[in-house]
Order: C-alpha cells, then structure tokens, then sequence
C-alpha cells in the first residue's frame, strides 16, 4: 500500500515537469493557436514547410508583448539583439532571427491578415525560418499586445 501512495506522489510531479513550461491561458492558447494556424496556412499556399511552434520561443515572445503591454518599452522591436542572443544559445545552430509585433486585433485570423497587409511583416511570415514562437500579453484595458518570433 505504501508503494502505491508512493507511485500517486510521484506520478504528479513527473507529469508535471513533462508539461509545457510555456504556460498561458486558455484564451490565449487559443489565440496562439489561430495565429500558428493562418501563418502556416499562408506560408502553405506558398509552397512553403509549416513552422513549428517551440515554447521557449513562445517565452520570449510573451516577455515582449508583456513589456510593450505595461510600457516597460515602446511599442516595436525594443531589444531585439537581446532576445536573438538568448534565443540563440537555447536553440544550437540558430543563426536567423526575425520578428513581428502587433496590438489591437482580437482574433488570431485579424491579427494574421494585418501583418500580411505589411510587405515586411509579410516577408517575416513566408521567411526561411524552421520555428516560430508566439507571445500575447494584454494592457490594463484589456488590449492584446502580440509578438512572433521567427528561427532558423
């Protein structure tokens, strides 16, 4: 009996480190999600390998939308080189970084179709990259603050 109290103790924790560390809301799940979906169904259309979405990406990507969302920075690509240099030393052999931001939409599909709108934001999306994160963080009225971040 006591094996069996053991084992349910330790089940718990070991499911729990297999989790993704990338923890969001449900909301924002799925907003990630609809933004990985139209991005790859665009970069489909292009003849082009779906990217896939890696958490530690999402992490740096969600700690800008979050800074630009409580003005710690300004709303862009503030500290850019910073996250390319930490992203870099996560992901062995990454050597091309680029990334898009947004606030306002509130759907994954509007936010996709306004940078899609942008020929660089366009070009970031249907770029050479194997990975993608997706950060999304929201000011104190409620406005989505939204970054993707490219990897090769």
């Amino acid at each position: 009996m006591k094996f069996r109290m053991l084992i349910l103790l330790i089940i718990p924790v070991f499911i729990s480190s297999l989790q993704n560390v990338h923890a969001a809301s449900p909301s924002k799940r799925k907003l990630e999600k609809e933004i990985l979906e139209y991005t790859n169904q665009l970069r489909e259309k292009k003849g082009l390998a779906p990217l896939k979405l890696v958490n530690i990406i999402s992490d740096e990507a969600e700690d800008h939308s979050a800074d630009m969302a409580k003005h710690r920075v300004g709303f862009g690509h503030s500290g850019f080189n910073k996250r390319f240099s930490i992203l870099r030393k996560k992901i062995p052999g990454s050597f091309l970084m680029a990334e898009n931001v947004a606030y306002g939409p509130r759907s994954g599909r509007d936010v996709v179709n306004l940078w899609k709108r942008s020929p660089q934001h366009r070009k970031n999306m249907l770029g050479n990259y194997k990975y993608i994160g997706i950060g999304i963080a929201t000011n104190s009225s409620g406005v989505p603050y939204y970054t993707q971040i490219f990897i090769r």
